[in-house]
């Protein structure tokens, strides 16, 4: 119920602050086990991508250990069922509990660079995301959003922001090896796919 619930409250709150352009919003309600991989902007994201994602299908999102310390976002994050991941470390226990979610017909939501990006555009790719669809055997779906930067700003003239989401096609990783170099190239090959659905500008070192 609390998930119905947060579902909608993020619709009406992406509504209030911005104008939202979607394309292939339909893939979002592609049959889980899957992990849906996308660029991160701002704390805006997980907000769309939750308001047009199917309320039947269920997003366990990664928290950063951080935000366990501030008390309105730990008890949140509790509720939805976050997976909460040390940062600046592998943490395997949280990987654990990732593929355990996967492999029990789940989705997880996160982004290969791992955390924000500062410059707007995207930088380097972890191999999280191609070792978790390796492991679990799933595939990935690729989302790009941008446009989510002007929400503050916007907000500070009294406007609306237009942000931007599109959503691709399943990338397939076959089960197997979960070496470095196949990680590595797994990982270009999801980031590329990322890059090409943004505007240039929004590339990064992937331009």
């Amino acid at each position: 119920m609390f998930y119905q619930l947060a579902h909608r409250c993020a619709r009406l709150l992406i509504r209030t602050v911005a104008r939202a352009h979607v394309e292939r919003a339909d893939l979002l309600d592609q049959p889980p086990p899957y992990i849906l991989a996308t660029n991160h902007l701002t704390s805006w994201d997980p907000p769309l991508i939750f308001a047009f994602s199917s309320p039947r299908v269920r997003v366990t999102v990664l928290a950063a250990d951080k935000w366990r310390k501030v008390p309105p976002i730990l008890v949140l994050f509790n509720l939805m069922g976050a997976i909460w991941v040390k940062r600046g470390e592998v943490d395997r226990a949280a990987l654990r509990k990732c593929v355990k979610v996967l492999q029990s017909g789940g989705v997880i939501g996160m982004s290969p660079e791992g955390t924000r990006s500062r410059t707007g555009g995207l930088i380097r790719g972890r191999p999280g995301v191609a070792y978790l669809a390796r492991k679990a055997g799933v595939p990935i779906l690729p989302v790009a959003l941008w446009g989510v930067e002007q929400i503050g700003p916007s907000l500070r003239r009294l406007r609306r922001a237009n942000v931007y989401l599109r959503v691709g096609e399943f990338i397939h990783l076959p089960p197997g090896p979960t070496h470095t170099e196949q990680l590595e190239a797994d990982t270009e090959r999801i980031m590329r796919t990322i890059a090409a659905m943004l505007p240039e500008r929004y590339r990064g070192v992937y331009r």
